[in-house]
């Protein structure tokens, strides 16, 4: 017959095995990778912003509050290649730093003036400036698409922000924040 316990581990050795190529792929990847650009390209060019998966997190969040929060590890972003704003946040986080640790990226939490959905996004420095990059927007926040700057501060960032008509958004707060919660 089945012998439960011998399939429990040839299940977990398969989602292992899996998990080890895709971080491998993802690490063989970035590591061709140069320039902030290059992070950019690909987020542009294969990551999809993903509602329910915006809403799946919503819910954590509100359930669980912000130590239950998800944020997709940047090697099963890059695998499935779907999420929101706080996975497209975290793998260009990851992927700048990768780079050029001189990039110094760091999450950037937007709250929004109209209540959730907030918005986080990357800000790096090239030269002594401040970018943002930010591709987890979703299809109604399109005019935040891109690499934005160089800024001399947030400040800036979030002056260019609030020119965007976008609506039910206006940026209440715009600041440097670690992420809580989990990576899944």
């Amino acid at each position: 017959m089945f012998n439960a316990p011998l399939i429990a581990l040839a299940l977990c050795s398969l989602i292992a095995t899996t998990s080890v190529a895709a971080a491998s792929k993802y690490d063989s990847e970035v590591s061709a990778w140069k320039t902030y650009e290059d992070v950019a390209k690909w987020l542009k060019t294969n990551f999809v912003f993903d509602r329910n998966r915006q809403a799946q997190a919503l819910a954590q969040l509100r359930q669980v509050g912000p130590n239950g929060a998800l944020t997709r590890r940047p090697e099963a972003l890059f695998e499935q290649r779907r999420g929101y704003c706080r996975d497209a946040a975290g793998f260009a986080k990851d992927a700048l730093n990768r780079i050029n640790p001189e990039h110094q990226a760091r999450y950037v939490f937007i709250k929004n003036k109209y209540g959730p959905p907030n918005h986080w996004v990357t800000g790096f420095n090239v030269n002594g400036k401040l970018y943002v990059i930010d591709y987890g927007s979703g299809n109604h926040w399109k005019a935040m698409e891109g690499v934005h700057g160089p800024y001399e501060s947030l400040e800036n960032y979030k002056e260019f922000l609030a020119s965007l008509s976008i609506r039910n958004f206006d940026p209440e707060l715009v600041t440097w924040r670690d992420i809580e919660g989990q990576e899944d």
